[in-house]
């Protein structure tokens, strides 16, 4: 999915599944969706006021802070060059938005969190890459460091090892 199209996605609030559905047949996400993208572009390049991006977005200042806003998580998270650098990012810009707000105020952020992990996860099943060595990539780990670890199917590993917690009195 090309990187426009993902910002038009994310500004907008819509899946990319969902907006690879909607580009082909309508005309608000083939054209008007991408234009507006350019104009958040033009906006931060020059430094727009509110006012002045709410025209051209044909919206309330507000609104057109929050889709600036947007466009720029949209932009640092999906800068990143993998799956796991880009999910990472999410985290990061998601949590610095989080601290010291209300409780509806973290509700819409933990549900735009949500959709930049599931888009990532999409952009992930579409490029079919391995959920494990995604998973591996990021704890931390070195997918090749284990040798036959990526190859084993989850239950398989874990039936290898040991609990090394739970319900001690079973021993």
């Amino acid at each position: 999915m090309p990187l426009p199209d993902r910002l038009a996605a994310d500004v907008f609030r819509k899946s990319y599944r969902r907006f690879l559905e909607l580009k082909p047949t309508h005309y608000r996400w083939s054209h008007l969706a991408p234009q507006s993208v350019g104009h958040l572009q033009v906006s931060c390049d020059e430094h727009w006021s509110p006012e002045k991006l709410a025209d051209y977005l044909h919206c309330a200042p507000d609104e057109a802070q929050a889709c600036l806003k947007r466009f720029t998580m949209s932009k640092k998270v999906n800068a990143g060059d993998t799956t796991a650098a880009r999910l990472r990012r999410a985290v990061f810009e998601w949590i610095s938005e989080v601290a010291d707000l209300d409780e509806a105020t973290r509700r819409k952020l933990a549900d735009d969190l949500a959709k930049q992990v599931g888009n990532q996860l999409f952009l992930a099943a579409q490029a079919k890459e391995d959920l494990l060595r995604l998973s591996m990539e990021l704890e931390g780990a070195e997918p090749d460091s284990a040798p036959g670890t990526a190859a084993r199917s989850l239950p398989e590993a874990a039936a290898e090892e040991p609990p090394k917690w739970g319900p001690q009195w079973k021993d």
